[in-house]
């Protein structure tokens, strides 16, 4: 694994999910000039596992894209990120884009991660790339590949899901 993709998992929440191996895709999912919105997201969110001490705040950044910064805390210090994401529709699933804001965009890869709302708790599933035979480099392509196996568990990989709770709005 690159040493950015700790970051971005950390970032979206996911360290239990570190074990597996996320698909660091070429493209995003989506176009993110034309991506919706989800209000729900934006907030302090804090991990539910024990033992870690996590948090990330979502922020709207522009009409269609959010700023995700995080901080977590390690034999007492401090390590930072900030991500840039947006969200893709497949079907009736919503899809968050991730990107670490980091080097040139150009190099910089993107993770996908499928997650649900309920009420003050967003749960979220990492792309895996267990299901991946080559890399695909549009982004069609891979909307396509996901909509082709939405409902395959092997897109995830066998690690559950992070759980995180909102604190502030």
């Amino acid at each position: 694994m690159k040493k950015s993709l700790s970051g971005v998992l950390f970032i979206v929440g996911l360290l239990p999910l570190l074990w597996g191996c996320p698909y660091e895709a070429k493209v995003p999912l989506g176009e993110g000039s034309k991506a919706p919105f989800d209000a729900a997201l934006v907030g302090e969110w804090k991990n539910t596992e024990q033992g870690e001490s996590f948090t990330m705040t979502i922020q709207q950044f522009n009409e269609h894209e959010f700023l995700i910064s995080g901080a977590e805390i390690k034999k007492g210090t401090c390590e930072c990120e900030a991500m840039r994401a947006f969200v893709t529709m497949v079907n009736d699933e919503r899809f968050l884009n991730v990107q670490e804001i980091k080097g040139q965009s150009e190099v910089r890869g993107w993770w996908i991660a499928k997650y649900i709302i309920s009420g003050d708790t967003l749960t979220a599933w990492v792309v895996e790339d267990k299901l991946f035979t080559e890399p695909l480099t549009s982004s069609r392509a891979l909307y396509r590949f996901i909509k082709k196996n939405l409902h395959n568990k092997e897109l995830y990989g066998d690690a559950s899901p992070m759980v995180l709770q909102r604190i502030a709005k």
